[in-house]
């Protein structure tokens, strides 16, 4: 029996195979083209959406540029309008209509449009941007907030685009209850808006209120938090802002050892918070707060170097001395062996930096504990923090060859009368 095709079958098999393979092309081509050349992709399939939105696009980029609407917007429309046809749920389409009317002046056609675009794909970063700043303008805040929520969601780049409406918001007392009940239940851009709303409000008092409408939350600030924030103050020179909020989140038990000198005794774990123990160990040394082997339960600063060339990162606390005459006193023990010694100096924080006082070096052998003692003065002006800073005090690199451990302990700071 002969399985031989009869030859009409064959020619129609082939002019299905090429129509087939010709749709295939054209597709995959007008797909193609629709990116890089629009007009090309609309000859070969006139009516195709995606070419027509990218017509329609480059219009909007034209509309919003400097020489503002031009002839070519009903032309862009009529695009758009073409491709919503085809398809009624183009979230996309739907914010190109948004903008063209936002465009020609027609704010209120722009909303009705870009709330379609949003409720269709959230992901419409435009459209949801527009929404954020009409809800703000129209005192809608809940909605604000909820466009805002939803861009620090989707884009991890959006935070440049909300900081400047959520620092309003927080700055606005209509508006800042709002931002905090959101706040309250820490999203996952939270550190982030905490960190940078220093620098989108013009009062620094601002994120400190933010931080205290957290405190007592389920979810309250973060020691990051507190950190970035304390951090700016300082390096704006506002110190006594900065002491006061390192304060309020100050644990209870801890603020009746808040005087001139913060964990003298080294018993607490430094929170790496301003006006508390900032421990840098840097290269060849070992820094860290140990359990003292001659007093069961107490604690205090242990310092190993080398034995080689070390460089000591330092030991530092930053004080809010009030102007008059302090003596600083403390002890230490262990055995240093090298040219130089450790020395605690102190000097006024910001630029000059002048130098107050410094205290004897250790240096040798103390196989029990030796006192050490030095007086400054805060002047009257110009020095409204201070520095203490524990470092090895070399004055070239051959005096970094040290080797040995130090301990300090029970360092105070008093007014010397």
């Amino acid at each position: 029996m002969s399985t031989r095709l009869h030859p009409f079958r064959v020619i129609g098999l082939a002019v299905l195979g090429l129509v087939l393979a010709w749709l295939v092309v054209s597709r995959t081509l007008v797909a193609c083209l629709a990116r890089t050349a629009p007009e090309a992709a609309l000859w070969l399939r006139p009516g195709d959406p995606e070419a027509l939105l990218n017509l329609a696009e480059r219009q909007v980029d034209a509309a919003n540029g400097p020489a503002g609407p031009r002839a070519g917007t009903d032309q862009a429309r009529a695009w758009a309008e073409t491709a919503l046809g085809a398809d009624p749920v183009s979230a996309r389409a739907l914010r190109i209509l948004g903008q063209l009317a936002h465009a020609t002046g027609d704010d209120e056609r722009a909303a009705g449009y870009l709330r379609r675009a949003a409720r269709h794909s959230i992901q419409e970063t435009a459209a949801v941007s527009w929404l954020l700043q009409d809800s703000y303008e129209k005192k809608d805040y809940a909605s604000g907030l909820y466009f805002a929520d939803a861009l620090l969601r989707t884009r991890t780049r959006a935070l440049p685009l909300v900081l400047p409406v959520l620092g309003r918001m927080a700055e606005n007392p209509d508006a800042a209850g709002e931002l905090h009940k959101l706040l309250a239940r820490n999203p996952p851009w939270r550190h982030a808006f905490l960190s940078g709303l220093p620098r989108a409000v013009s009062d620094a008092r601002t994120p400190l209120k933010v931080l205290l409408a957290l405190k007592e939350t389920a979810n309250p600030p973060g020691l990051a938090d507190i950190r970035d924030y304390a951090g700016l103050l300082i390096e704006h020179k506002f110190y006594e802002l900065a002491y006061y909020t390192w304060l309020q989140f100050l644990p209870r038990e801890q603020l009746a050892g808040a005087g001139f000198l913060f964990n003298g005794s080294f018993e607490l774990s430094p929170s790496g918070l301003p006006f508390d123990w900032l421990i840098d160990a840097g290269t060849g040394t070992t820094v860290d707060i140990a359990a003292r082997p001659d007093a069961a339960g107490g604690h205090a600063l242990r310092i190993e170097l080398g034995p080689g060339r070390v460089e000591l990162g330092g030991v530092t606390q930053m004080l809010l001395l009030a102007p008059g005459a302090y003596q600083l006193r403390g002890k230490y023990r262990g055995e240093l062996t090298g040219p130089r010694g450790l020395v605690w100096r102190i000097a006024c924080a910001g630029g000059t930096g002048a130098a107050l006082g410094q205290s004897p070096m250790a240096i040798g052998a103390a196989p029990q504990w030796k006192d050490v003692a030095f007086s400054f003065t805060v002047a009257d002006s110009g020095c409204r923090a201070q520095q203490l800073r524990l470092v090895l005090d070399a004055r070239m690199p051959s005096e970094q060859l040290v080797s040995g451990t130090l301990w300090y302990d029970d360092l105070t700071v008093a007014r010397a009368d």
